[in-house]
């Protein structure tokens, strides 16, 4: 029996293939887009948490993008059999290429180092995945048809899905492991889907068919307009970021606000509803929000609380919106695939920029500002073109001075009572020194790490602010001297040195730092360091990465690092104590992690993972009201986690009472009693998430 053969019609051919380009582009802007956080956490326990491994992942999938879309213009000038069959033989090569595993495995370091890894374990795969937008737009473009720009909505409302489920639901829910044969089998349903669609496409256009060479004419201006304006709106949604980060700690929850605002535009101005006024419209959302981010961020050191992020995503996404109508409404008719690869292009500058070129012109984190300044007075030239020159400047004076007022103001209130600011910045961060007249205070713009009496030489010794002798880090290096002749101690995160006070001749400490200003900072400016009779080793390197390697012994291990105001992760892991727990086994010592955080809540965490490794926990939280005779200068309250073996713990809680000097120091111990089984967060280097540990409620109500 012989069965009829099928023809379908050219109709049908069409909305085929128009129903697979519209299913796959945002399944390729999906995977594109959530494979980056996944590396990302896959490169923090062997690269470390250096400013590196975030910049090489964030540096290869700018340049991947570029590419992908490179091809894609290359591709698009080809006949119809050649970009099928360089389509689907790319696919096969990622599909038996892309090994996410491997970036485990790599010796390379540095931040070249981290791009070549991820180009070898992955290249051929992001290559496909970012070129899969721009080659299905010229296939469903077809012959001599108009351009298809909804589907670039289409593939950032893909991308927005990535980034706004990866923190709230993947992270939580999936262990990387998981996560990599997930992304590999979509992969394999990406390759599938977009190798039926170059089947259509061959089947609609014939194997010979060649687009036609596109002959519209691109004034040098327009395309050079096109990639300020993305460079623009990528460096002011980096620079939000950066304030988020500074406050939740760098991790991609901290990109969902700002990020997915900067996404949401694209959806909506190339939507096809998007119309002139829209973007005119903007401009005054922009001033507004400005306004607003001025009356509670601004220029000023206060905190990024839930009304400030309301204000910063807000102006992140009015810039965002009116910069995409701008660009929307310059779209060319024909040449499309140059125009995205002119935007891509733009975003690479605009990151390149944040990374390497804000650090060496702005020394506080005021590029988000400077750049909606920017389009705010962009967009107000624009409102007013038919007005005169004189009447533009006095809109702009009106506008703007409010905004130069504010920040005047700010800057004024942020030195008052010290004789001299200093700032520092550079890829790893913004650090902010404050001269007093009896002493110094080290910050990071939200946060303050450390700080020292100057007035005289005791007064210098004196350890201060979270690390005083009646601190619960403070009491155990004190009390464990008591026994032994002799201390070896670690501290990953440097700060200001403080903990080098405690020092003994006898004694040796070594801190590690991942920031070469923070190294720089302790020694030049600070004194405790210096003075300290110890032997005091400063190595610029990551904590855990450097105790792993290392083959010393210590008695105390104290983890004092922190991104904004949040511990990384990676330093948390069961991986990252059980690498602590062997460099204290000869020793019998503890660990002691600082966890003093406004909206962070680590212990549950912390303990649970100390007894998945058969340890115990003592969550210490001290409170002290003014100074002591001796002791606690300066002080302020601290939380603080030992961690140690069961015996160990139970010894040494005895060494925090609950109320010391009739109630000038006040302690509440918490022992790690575990939860019922499953209840209980263990947080492991295959699987942790920012949402385990922040109260997002009471940082979203914070006033």
């Amino acid at each position: 029996m012989r069965f009829p053969a099928v023809t379908l019609s050219p109709a049908a051919l069409e909305k085929a293939l128009r129903a697979l380009v519209i299913l796959t582009v945002p399944l390729a802007s999906f995977l594109s887009f959530s494979v980056q956080p996944l590396v990302g956490k896959l490169l923090l326990p062997v690269q470390g948490g250096a400013s590196s491994t975030w910049l090489g992942t964030m540096l290869y999938f700018q340049l991947a993008l570029l590419l992908g879309y490179g091809w894609a213009v290359w591709l698009l000038r080809r006949r119809a059999l050649v970009q099928v069959g360089a389509t689907v033989a790319l696919g096969a090569l990622a599909l038996l290429g892309s090994r996410l595993s491997w970036v485990q495995e790599s010796g390379w370091t540095g931040i070249g180092g981290i791009v070549l890894t991820l180009a070898v374990s992955s290249l051929p795969a992001t290559v496909l995945l970012f070129s899969a937008g721009p080659l299905l737009h010229g296939w469903l473009g077809g012959k001599s048809k108009p351009v298809p720009y909804f589907l670039y909505a289409i593939s950032n409302a893909g991308s927005l899905a990535a980034v706004i489920l990866y923190p709230f639901t993947v992270e939580r829910a999936v262990g990387l492991s998981s996560q990599m044969l997930v992304w590999h089998g979509l992969l394999g349903v990406f390759v599938g889907i977009l190798g039926v669609a170059g089947f259509i496409y061959l089947r609609s256009v014939g194997p010979a068919y060649t687009p036609d060479k596109i002959s519209e004419a691109l004034p040098l201006s327009r395309i050079a307009t096109w990639l300020g304006l993305s460079a623009l709106s990528c460096l002011g949604m980096l620079g939000a970021t950066h304030h988020l980060a500074a406050e939740i700690g760098s991790t991609p929850l901290a990109w969902v606000g700002p990020f997915g605002a900067f996404l949401l535009s694209f959806m909506a101005t190339f939507s096809g509803w998007w119309r002139p006024h829209y973007t005119l419209a903007c401009v005054g959302w922009l001033a507004v929000s400005l306004t607003g981010f001025m009356l509670s961020k601004g220029v000023s050191p206060t905190t990024v609380d839930g009304l400030a992020a309301f204000w910063t995503v807000s102006l992140t996404a009015a810039c965002s919106f009116f910069v995409n109508g701008l660009l929307h409404a310059s779209r060319p008719l024909k040449n499309f695939s140059l125009f995205y690869l002119v935007l891509a292009a733009g975003g690479v500058a605009g990151g390149l920029f944040a990374t390497f070129g804000v650090p060496f012109f702005f020394l506080r984190p005021s590029e988000f500002l400077a750049v909606s300044c920017v389009l705010l007075v962009l967009g107000l030239v624009r409102l007013l073109a038919r007005r005169g020159a004189l009447d533009v400047t006095v809109v702009l004076l009106v506008v703007l001075a409010p905004v130069v007022g504010l920040a005047v103001i700010q800057t004024r209130d942020e030195s008052d009572g010290f004789e001299q600011l200093r700032r520092f910045r550079n890829i790893y961060g913004y650090t902010l020194i404050k001269t007093e007249e009896n002493g110094l205070v080290l910050s990071s713009e939200t946060t303050t790490h450390g700080t020292q009496l100057t007035a005289d030489a005791d007064a210098r010794r004196h350890p201060t602010l979270y690390y005083t002798e009646s601190s619960a880090v403070g009491r155990l290096l004190l009390e464990t001297q008591k026994t032994r002749p002799a201390l070896n101690i670690g501290v990953v995160g440097l700060g200001a040195g403080t903990l080098a006070a405690y020092a003994r001749d006898s004694d040796r400490v070594d801190f590690w730092d991942i920031d070469p200003k923070a190294l720089r900072i302790a020694t030049d400016y600070f004194t405790f360091i210096n003075d300290s009779p110890g032997r005091i080793n400063l190595v610029q390197a990551d904590g855990r990465k450097a105790l792993e390697s290392s083959s010393d012994d210590y008695d105390v291990i104290v983890i004092d690092a922190f991104t904004g105001d949040a511990v990384p992760a990676h330093l948390l892991t069961r991986e990252a104590l059980a690498i602590y727990t062997r460099r204290l086994e000869t020793r019998g010592g503890l660990i002691a992690i600082h966890t003093s955080s406004r909206y962070n809540t680590l212990f549950p965490i912390v303990a649970a993972t100390a007894h998945s490794l058969g340890l115990s926990a003592a969550h210490i939280v001290t409170s002290i009201e003014g100074p002591g005779e001796s002791i606690d200068w300066d002080a302020t309250g601290s939380h603080y986690i030992l961690v140690g073996r069961p015996e160990l713990i139970k010894t040494s809680l005895d060494w925090f009472p609950a109320e010391e000097e009739e109630g000038r120091v006040q302690r509440t111990v918490t022992s790690y009693d575990p939860l019922p089984r499953g209840r209980a967060t263990v947080w492991t280097d295959d699987r942790h998430a920012a949402l385990d540990a922040l109260n997002l409620g009471d940082y979203l109500r914070a006033r």
